[in-house]
């Protein structure tokens, strides 16, 4: 048999019959049908997807996955949470489950949720379950999946540090499956990647609607010296800084707050590239420099405790959250060497307000300005100080004659016989 020439035209029954075949039919949609089969392979557990929501049944709602690949989700899932069934038609991001060689559906789950497992053969590593916890010890948590018996190490409990491990017994959790190995019956569980997860997700979304300004409510997870961690929803933090604690100084964070402590903040300022969120405490309050200008206006005589000494000067406070600085030069009318010499901390001063900006939260106080100026000297009077006339005019006094010898020099004897000597 002759092998057919590709680059030859067809033969007109062949070329009657290919257009036949191809009637009404775009390349353009054999194109994409070709794609879509070729892209038709499985979906690994614990892949997240968005799928569009196809029907809906009593318990069970089914989504259209892409690709030819459908999904069964369970429906209990929004009815334990109270949160709203989806819609036909509506799109949604689900986590991917085991596949069932029955009828070839996916179980899936709302994103980052638990689907359901019945045995071994169920389970996958990157699956996310619902795991109950029935002990607990000192390396972590003992969980039972669906009848299996899973382990959960204490440092895969959470994504900060919880004290006692015993308040978490009976409670269900969603954890994901980081190994295992069913033939020693070896089945690892990380609650901490799904928090981990759950907290990005939703640090995507609230960067997209969160606003400066905006008032939350709190719970502080960690506590450094530079200020503390405050988780304001879902796994997202934001950074309470020492200096947005209080509008009083407050040296060390953990002075004002604990773990595990509720706090009201404001939203400061949000970084949308890095995802960092800047909190504060003390904006709640009203700034007690906006009426500063009125208390302590120029010329104004203030009393209060030295906060502080620095190098060049010593801080004044004269309110909670408000601080003057009296220079080195306004200490005193002096030169000084030390602040130290002149004021110490804890001492109670009197200063005179030279300068306010309430806006840079900055006042100028001095001490030296309070001080008795020094006593005038007083200019003689012209008829003591000016000698008279007749006293300029007169001669000087003639000095006395003396009468007697003057004792010593050449002329007399040298005594000296009065010591046996004879010269």
């Amino acid at each position: 048999m002759a092998v057919p020439n590709i680059r030859a035209a067809l033969d007109d029954d062949l070329e009657a019959d290919f257009a036949a075949a191809l009637e009404g039919v775009a390349v353009d949609d054999l194109l994409a049908t070709e794609a879509t089969a070729k892209a038709d392979a499985p979906l690994d557990p614990g892949t997240r997807v968005t799928g569009r929501v196809l029907s809906i049944g009593p318990d069970t709602a089914f989504l259209d996955l892409g690709a030819r690949r459908q999904g069964a989700m369970k429906l209990a899932s929004f009815l334990e949470r109270g949160d709203e069934i989806p819609a036909v038609g509506e799109s949604i991001d689900v986590t991917v489950g085991s596949r069932s060689e029955e009828d070839g559906l996916y179980d899936v789950a709302p994103a980052n949720r638990a689907v359901a497992v019945e045995d071994w053969s169920h389970l996958e590593a990157g699956m996310v379950v619902e795991a109950r916890v029935t002990a607990a010890n000192k390396g972590g948590l003992e969980c039972d999946v669906a009848g299996l018996r899973g382990f959960m190490p204490a440092s895969l409990v959470s994504t900060w540090r919880i004290e006692n491990l015993e308040e978490l017994v009976g409670q269900t959790l969603d954890s994901l499956v980081t190994e295992i190995v069913p033939a020693a019956r070896r089945l690892v569980l990380s609650r901490r990647a799904v928090i981990e997860r759950q907290a990005a997700d939703a640090r995507v979304k609230l960067l997209e609607t969160l606003e400066p300004g905006a008032e939350l409510d709190g719970t502080v997870r960690t506590v450094r010296d530079f200020g503390a961690f405050v988780d304001i929803g879902d796994g997202v933090e934001g950074l309470v800084h020492v200096s947005e604690l209080s509008w009083e100084r407050v040296p060390n964070a953990a002075d004002v707050l604990q773990p595990g402590q509720k706090v009201r903040v404001v939203v400061k300022k949000i970084d949308r590239q890095t995802g960092k969120i800047g909190l504060s405490a003390r904006d709640l309050v009203e700034s007690p420099w906006k009426r500063a200008a009125d208390r302590y206006h120029v010329g104004a005589v203030v009393r209060g405790t030295v906060s502080r000494i620095a190098q060049f000067g010593a801080f004044v406070r004269l309110e909670a959250g408000v601080e003057g600085l009296v220079h080195i030069s306004e200490l005193a009318g002096r030169h000084i060497r030390s602040v130290s010499d002149v004021v110490k901390e804890g001492e109670q001063v009197e200063c005179r307000v030279l300068a306010v900006d309430p806006d840079e939260q900055r006042m100028s106080l001095s001490i030296k300005a309070l001080a008795p100026a020094p006593a005038a000297r007083t200019e003689p009077h012209p008829d003591e100080t000016q000698p008279q006339a007749e006293e300029l005019a007169a001669p000087p006094a003639a000095a006395k004659k003396r009468s007697a010898p003057l004792k010593g020099g050449l002329g007399g004897g040298s005594a000296g016989e009065r010591f046996g000597l004879r010269w």
